[in-house]
Parts: C-alpha cells; sequence; structure tokens
C-alpha cells in the first residue's frame, strides 16, 4: 500500500532531489551526472525487519514473544493521538513550504515502512510505503528517465510470481505496452490506485481500478473558484488525502483515467479525462442482470455451490498475498460485526488457512446520548455469539479465532472527530462520519482487549499490540445481493397484502401487484448500489483506515466474483415468498452459510454500523439528526482556531 502526492506547477521550479524520511539507508540526491532512479543509487531494502530494526521500531530481545512495536504502542493502554508512522521532521533534506506540512504527514501515515520526497523541475512528489510483499519497493518508482510511478493497492494478476512485487509487475506491463497506460491499466486486476509521469509524453495519468476501491483525488487543471474566476489550468495536486484546503478538491471518478498535459498550451484546461466503457483497451462497467429464473432444487444447489467456490477463491487471493516480512502474533484482522457477511468471510479464512491467528476486531463506543456501554451494543452481542461459534467449529491446536474488543470512550471519540471529518472529505454528512468513525477505531486497535476463555469463564484480557497490517471488510455484500431496507421496501407492499390475507385483515392496500415487474426496481437499485460504492463507502472507508498504516482488501469485490454475482437472478437475491408474505434479503448468501454450516447467523438481520457500535448521533441533542444532514467543517475548524487548537 502507498500514500500518495503528486504536484505540479509551471509557474515553480524545483533542484532535482531525493530524500527519504526517518533513518532507512542514505538520502539520494540525484546530480547531473546520474541517472535518476537507477537500481545503484537505491539501497534495496529487502526486509521490513530490517527497515524497522534501523528505525529503532523492533524489540528483538529474547522474550520468546516475537516482534513488538516501538514504545509508542507498547504501553498500555493506547491512545492512538497519532498513528504508528514516520514523522515529517525525520526528511533527510528540506522540504519546500508549497507542500503543506500537515499533508505531507496525513500521505507518511498511510506507509509506516518507508517515504521518499522527490522533486524535479515543475514537479514534486511524495510516496509513503507500507510493505506488504518482499522485497520492499521504495516509492516513488524512477526508471528509464522516462516513468514516475505512484501505485497504491494490490495486484491479483495470476502472472506476478509468487513473492513478485505489484509497483515492478505494472513498470515490467508498462513497457512490454510501449507506454500505453490505456492498455497497462485495463490489464490489471485488483483493488488500486495510481499516478503514472510520462517524461517522455509530458503527460501525467492517474485515477482508480473500475470499482474505485482505493482513494484519490485532486485539485486544478480546471474549473473555477468560488467567485467564478477560473482556477489555474496548468497546476495540479494528486493525492491520497485531502489537503488541508479543501476548496476545488474532487475525488477521482471510478473507472475513470485521468490524463494531465504539462506542456499544454490550452489556456482553459490542461486536464482531460477517458471513462473505461469509451475505451476498447479498458473493462467495461459492471451491469446487474434484470434476470428473474425459477431454478430447480438442483440448480437452486448448483447456484449456492458456485457462489460459494467464487467467494472463497476471492477470500484466497487476498489472504495469500500476505508474506510474513515480520513477526506478528496475527498477520490478518476481519472487521467484524458478528452478523452475516463477515462471519461467512471468517469461516472462508479458517478453511484457508489451517494454521494461525486471525484477529476479529470489533469496535463499539459509549454513547453518552443513549448511555450504552461498549459491553452493552447490539454488534458486541453478537459479535461474542459468532466468535464462541466459530471456535468451537474451527479452532484447533494450531487455529484460532481471536476477538479483539475495541472499546471508545466519548472523550476519544470528541478527541479524533475531527480528524476523521477532515479525512473523510468531500464525504461530509452525519452517516458518513458516524461509519468513517467506527472504521477509523476499528483500524487504530485503540483500547484493546482480548477475549479468552478461562475454564467456563469468559474474560477480557488487555492486548497491547495488533500486528496484522491487512483487514478484510464485508462491504459489498449488501449491494450486490439486496442486503439494504430500501431493496425490502420494494416488495413491503404486495408483502403486506399477503399477511393481511392471511390474518382474515382488510386489506388497505387494492393496489394490484405483479411480482414479476416488481423485480426491474430491485435491479435499478442493485446497479445504482455498485455504480456508486466508490462515492458512498469506498474512498471514505480507505481514507480512515489508511491513516493507520493498514490496508483494507474486499472480498465480496473481487472482480471475477463480481462478475457472477450480478448474473446471479434476481429473485434469489431479495426472496419473496408468495405463501407467507414474507421477505428475505440476501437470500442465496444465506444459502451459503447455510451450506458451510453457520446455522446461527443465517437468520441474522442486517444492521448498519453506526447502529450496531452505537457511533451513531453519539452527542446529547442530536437524536434528531438525520443522517444525510450536512457536517458544518468549517464552522468546526473556526471554533478550533479561536481556541488555538
Amino acid at each position: 500500500m502507498c500514500g500518495i502526492l503528486f504536484r505540479y506547477s509551471d509557474q515553480e521550479e524545483f533542484p532535482l532531489q531525493r530524500c527519504s524520511f526517518g533513518e532507512v539507508g542514505e538520502a539520494s540526491e540525484v546530480g547531473e551526472a546520474s541517472e535518476v532512479g537507477e537500481v545503484r543509487d537505491v539501497r534495496e531494502v529487502r526486509d521490513v525487519r530490517e527497515v524497522r530494526e534501523i528505525r529503532g521500531d523492533v524489540d528483538t530481545g529474547e522474550s520468546g514473544e516475537g516482534i513488538g512495536l516501538s514504545s509508542t504502542w507498547s504501553t498500555a493502554p493506547l491512545s492512538p493521538s497519532l498513528p504508528l508512522s514516520l514523522p515529517i521532521a525525520s526528511a533527510s533534506c528540506s522540504l519546500p513550504s508549497s507542500l503543506p506540512p500537515n499533508l505531507i504527514q496525513a500521505i507518511l501515515d498511510r506507509g509506516s515502512d518507508y517515504a521518499e520526497y522527490y522533486s524535479n523541475n515543475h514537479i514534486q512528489l511524495v510516496s509513503s510505503v507500507l510493505s506488504l510483499r518482499p522485497p520492499l519497493t521504495r516509492q516513488p518508482f524512477i526508471r528509464d528517465d522516462r516513468f514516475i510511478i505512484q501505485f497504491n493497492g494490490e495486484l491479483y494478476n495470476t502472472d506476478i510470481p509468487s513473492h513478485g512485487n505489484d509497483i515492478e509487475y505494472l513498470y515490467r506491463v508498462l513497457i512490454q505496452n510501449d507506454g500505453d497506460v490505456f492498455k497497462t491499466v485495463g490489464s490489471l486486476t485488483g483493488e488500486f490506485a495510481y499516478c503514472i509521469t510520462d517524461l517522455a509524453r509530458n503527460k501525467v495519468y492517474f485515477g482508480k481500478d473500475d470499482l474505485g476501491r482505493k482513494s484519490l483525488g485532486y485539485q486544478g487543471g480546471s474549473g473555477v473558484d468560488e467567485g467564478g474566476q477560473p482556477l489555474d489550468p496548468h497546476a495540479l495536486l494528486v493525492t491520497s488525502c485531502p489537503p488541508p484546503e479543501h476548496d476545488h478538491f474532487i475525488e477521482c471518478l471510478a473507472a475513470t483515467v485521468y490524463i494531465f498535459d504539462m506542456g499544454g498550451s490550452s489556456l482553459s484546461t490542461s486536464l482531460t479525462t477517458v471513462s473505461f466503457d469509451d475505451c476498447e483497451c479498458l473493462p467495461s462497467s459492471f451491469t446487474v442482470s434484470p434476470d428473474y429464473a425459477l431454478l430447480s432444487s438442483d440448480q437452486e444447489t448448483d447456484l449456492v455451490d458456485q457462489l460459494r467456490t467464487r467467494l472463497s477463491t476471492a477470500v484466497c487471493r487476498r489472504v495469500d498475498t500476505i508474506f510474513p516480512v515480520q513477526e506478528a502474533s496475527s498477520s490478518l484482522a476481519i472487521l467484524f460485526s458478528g452478523g452475516l457477511d463477515c462471519t461467512i468471510l471468517a469461516a472462508m479464512v479458517a478453511e484457508r488457512l489451517k494454521k494461525g491467528t486471525v484477529d476479529l476486531l470489533n469496535v463499539s463506543f459509549y454513547n453518552p446520548r443513549t448511555k450504552t456501554e461498549p459491553s452493552e451494543t447490539p454488534d458486541r452481542i453478537l459479535a461474542k455469539k459468532s466468535w464462541k461459534n466459530l471456535q468451537m467449529k474451527y479452532s484447533t491446536d494450531d487455529f484460532r479465532f481471536r476477538l479483539v474488543e475495541i472499546d471508545v470512550s466519548y472523550e476519544e471519540y470528541l478527541e479524533h472527530k475531527q480528524r476523521v471529518i477532515d479525512l473523510i472529505y468531500p464525504n461530509d454528512t452525519a452517516m458518513d462520519l458516524s461509519i468513517a468513525v467506527a472504521f477509523y477505531w476499528a483500524a487504530s486497535g485503540g483500547d484493546r482487549g482480548e477475549l479468552q476463555r478461562n475454564g467456563s469463564i469468559l474474560e477480557t484480557t488487555s492486548l497491547q499490540s495488533m500486528g496484522c497490517k491487512v483487514l478484510l471488510s464485508g462491504l459489498g455484500a449488501d449491494e450486490l445481493f439486496g442486503g439494504y431496507t430500501r431493496h425490502e421496501r420494494i416488495f413491503t407492499p404486495i408483502s403486506n397484502q399477503k399477511k393481511r390475507q392471511i390474518a382474515h385483515k382488510p386489506v388497505k392496500d387494492s393496489t394490484e401487484y405483479d411480482l414479476v415487474e416488481l423485480f426491474p426496481q430491485l435491479r435499478n437499485e442493485l446497479q445504482h448500489d455498485l455504480s456508486n460504492l466508490y462515492v458512498r463507502n469506498l474512498s471514505r472507508d480507505d481514507k480512515v483506515i489508511s491513516c493507520w498504516s493498514k490496508e483494507v482488501r474486499y472480498p465480496y469485490l473481487d472482480d471475477d466474483f463480481i462478475e457472477f454475482a450480478t448474473k446471479v437472478p434476481l429473485n434469489y437475491k431479495v426472496r419473496y415468498e408468495e405463501e407467507s408474505g414474507e421477505i428475505v434479503r440476501k437470500y442465496i448468501l444465506r444459502e451459503v452459510a447455510r451450506r458451510m454450516g453457520l446455522d446461527w447467523v443465517v437468520g441474522e438481520a442486517k444492521r448498519a454500523i453506526q447502529f450496531g457500535a452505537k457511533s451513531a448521533k453519539m452527542e446529547v441533542g442530536s437524536g434528531k439528526m438525520r443522517g444525510t444532514d450536512k457536517l458544518t467543517v468549517r464552522a468546526v475548524r473556526a471554533v478550533r482556531a479561536k481556541r488555538g487548537l
């Protein structure tokens, strides 16, 4: 994973300079006689353990407990005012004032293993690296006096060597395609964002994958300011994190390649875009099938089995690409409410791994408005139930699930609230905050406790460090299979009619409904949900999770799995039982759980994380606030400024 920052200005010129943050290797200032980015001027660090030892972040004592984190996290309990990251003050060169320090630090927070600043002529770049595949490859990745590559994410192309590096693979494909960025991006499979500078063509290409799974936004290149005056068309900022001044910061569209011409002469704009749908070499958008089908029992069984197999394959892709570059008590964690989607993922991980510890991260808040303790939240209660059942089913001498309870006090919520608001921009509603703050704390580890069994008693013991870098999320299941109330609501009128008939009550709604004709409405809802995932969820969630130097992966949003899931007949996503009038959301996914022996979770209803963890409407008096209400970002900043914060 990587933090990306790229800046271009034709009004400024910068010296040729390359320096690192922290004490890893020697700073490399590239002279005129040397070739930019040649491997010979780079000390290639082969092992993240070596990096951390050099930085003093590794306890290599003989306790037998593995590698501990630096003192930032080693004393209990953690109140994470700052993530474990490289400090901006550790730069081996002087940084220009043209780059806001807090934006640079936000980039550094995303990658705790290596970070570097590079400048030349009119461009400045900062990249940070969270290494998940050895060898650690530094970014910005510079080769052949032509390409400068910044890449954030994970690739699952089958022709990547088992211990190959994503950015080296991307570069190799780029060269094979004679520098054609469109063909190169079109050949990539995975979850990613990128910024590729082609010095030969004097162009910058940036964007996201087909679904927009990683955050990336930009400022400049086109548009007007608040007064209607045109912005400088020959200045551009591309970044994984929102800049401190949010004006004109735009989150990149999914399935779109942005092209900025650094040598453009146009007075109006130097930025153009190409949609994936408008280029044959790029993948087309996912389309939800309108099919409605009545399958036999055997056909339904086969459909469930195929779905299970494809989801398991998606899980394996994301688990098998985690390489143990450092010792840790756990290399993988799952964002865990105990519900249907994440429990299926946990079970599939157990079927794949066989050995090791998998953390189940469950976050709960003390909510002063409802006076709910973390131990009393619906998500905590359900998580304990699912954890106990998973342990009974999958725990062995070599494998276990560890339920990590993350309790967030109201004071901690207030302390970090503004940081979350700043991170998630341009998402700016009360619902965005209540969801984002839950994922933010889940990724941090927060004030952690490990639930363990002591005889017949469950005890919570202190858990001081959480070494895993990769988190799995169940996002996408509701959008693909109809898990939201609005999906069920399409069938509510016909359901109510049927239930009143069964109860021999007068039917108030005399409308005649054709069941088959209701499914196109469901199809439209699902298509809208899938197409807008990057707007509603993905960019926001990536920012608040990655700020703790963690990477989130989405098995339900695997390209091959989506391709299959979008073709599942609609009536096997939301099931309407004509005899009883009952409506079953995510029907086929529940059948997968049943087939896997996860009976305790088959009937669990969907509960949004902000309600399950009690992170919604935290302040007293906020009970009437709607999820769509806008956050008063500027007002909060004004108050903070007056207080000198």
